[in-house]
């Protein structure tokens, strides 16, 4: 059982990583998982302390080897089955993005900008990684690590900046590009005509 048939994704979500590479389909999956999992933990903080602890304990996980990570967690069963396709690095950089968060009810500038970095980093750099490409993907990850964190806790982010970057047109990059343009626009429409034409 793969993590993308094992649990329920957003339908722009699953646009993007049905564009993916067959072979990096499940990674890929997993690391959008992961990355809604950690936003959970935060929208369902009611102590920063047990949340942090949450995370100590992923961080933990992570860290172990997979014949000794905890069991019935469909996730953890998820990366054994990926085996070292996503670094730790990756993991890593994920878990400090939202780590960087717990504890601010409102969030500066600097604290967004840092968790929009690493997730970029987690997320976007690693997949442009996985395609060879040369192209860097940082600012579009960042920008779509803030506009979807706009989306979720619009009332922490008010005020603060959220700068744009252009979409890649390379069709190995639509994943990426298919992600921040779900952020961007509300239009299914235009979303799916994304995909097929990468305008």
């Amino acid at each position: 059982m793969t993590v993308d048939t094992a649990l329920e994704i957003s339908p722009p979500t699953r646009l993007a990583i049905a564009y993916a590479p067959y072979d990096l389909r499940s990674a890929f999956a997993l690391l959008l998982h992961i990355d809604n999992r950690f936003a959970d933990i935060l929208r369902n903080a009611r102590d920063p302390m047990i949340a942090q602890i949450k995370m100590a304990w992923w961080r933990e996980a992570f860290a172990s080897a997979s014949d000794a990570r905890p069991k019935g967690e469909p996730l953890l069963q998820a990366l054994n089955e990926v085996g070292d396709r996503i670094p730790s690095s990756a993991l890593e950089a994920l878990a400090s993005a939202w780590e960087h968060l717990l504890g601010n009810e409102q969030y500066s500038q600097e604290i967004i900008d840092t968790h929009a970095e690493l997730r970029a980093e987690a997320i976007f750099a690693t997949y442009a990684d996985w395609m060879g490409t040369v192209q860097n993907m940082r600012p579009i990850g960042r920008s779509w690590a803030l506009e979807s964190l706009r989306i979720a806790f619009p009332e922490r982010v008010a005020g603060c900046i959220m700068p744009s970057a252009p979409l890649p047109k390379a069709r190995t990059l639509r994943p990426l590009s298919i992600l921040t343009m779900s952020v961007r626009t509300g239009s299914g429409l235009r979303l799916i005509l994304h995909a097929l034409t990468g305008i």
